[in-house]
């Protein structure tokens, strides 16, 4: 419980640290200084001026931290004496992603990119007949593409893919006894979402990603949950700080 407790004021921090800083790099005078533009000899308006660095499009390494918030959909078809009955579930993450930028033309282009991390929910058990577990998200696969709308931002949008493993799934039995799986999901990521330079290599990271996680049989199990059959949607949104390395 005080793990959940600390990453929702975590998540909280966050969302208010990237509120302030959007208020204070778009309506502050010394961010006037710092992301002016510049005038071209007929009056029109030159690039931003970061561009002389960062030349239209964020080439190369990105590295960011991010927290995320989240509703869980966890589906079971059959697990110990469950037969098919569905439960929403909290939950919270912290994962760390890494990604490479490449142009494709002008300020549009694609990035590659793996993330990892793990996943915090409640020890509650739902109608008293199912526990999820935490998971640690394997290192994955990531790609999609970026649009550089100019120096101090870009949107993105893209898929990935990576394992998710799940130790101690829990479920009631007939016989007053709670028994566990421990199991390794395939998890489809779509995400979209926006990131905003409030330095020259720094930025708030804000993605909405939605995850499918398909659950195979599972290796280890207690008694005959061998044959269990569950699976999750989990809808959400992260936040985050990156760095791009120039």
């Amino acid at each position: 419980m005080r793990n959940h407790q600390l990453i929702k004021v975590g998540l909280r921090f966050l969302i208010f640290s990237f509120i302030s800083l959007v208020s204070v790099c778009y309506e502050t005078p010394c961010h006037a200084a710092d992301t002016a533009v510049e005038t071209q000899p007929d009056g029109g308006l030159a690039l931003h001026v970061w561009d002389r660095y960062v030349r239209k499009f964020r080439r190369d390494h990105n590295l960011g931290i991010n927290l995320g918030y989240a509703f869980a959909k966890w589906h079971v078809v059959n697990l110990g004496d469950i037969g098919e009955a569905s439960y929403w579930v909290e939950q919270a993450s912290t994962t760390i992603d890494y990604t490479f930028h490449i142009l494709i033309s002008g300020k549009t282009g694609y990035f590659l990119g793996t993330s990892a991390g793990y996943t915090f929910v409640r020890p509650e058990k739902y109608r008293d007949q199912f526990q999820p577990s935490t998971s640690w998200l394997l290192p994955g696969i990531r790609a999609g593409l970026v649009y550089n709308y100019d120096a101090s931002g870009r949107v993105f949008a893209g898929v990935g893919a990576q394992l998710e493993r799940f130790n101690d799934i829990k479920t009631h039995r007939a016989t007053g006894e709670w028994q566990s799986i421990s199991v390794t999901g395939e998890s489809f990521q779509m995400l979209a979402g926006i990131d905003l330079f409030f330095s020259l290599d720094s930025a708030v990271h804000f993605a909405w990603v939605d995850t499918s996680t398909y659950v195979p049989k599972p290796d280890e199990s207690d008694d005959y949950l061998v044959r269990a059959r569950i699976g999750r949607r989990v809808q959400g949104a992260e936040i985050g700080f990156l760095t791009h390395f120039l």
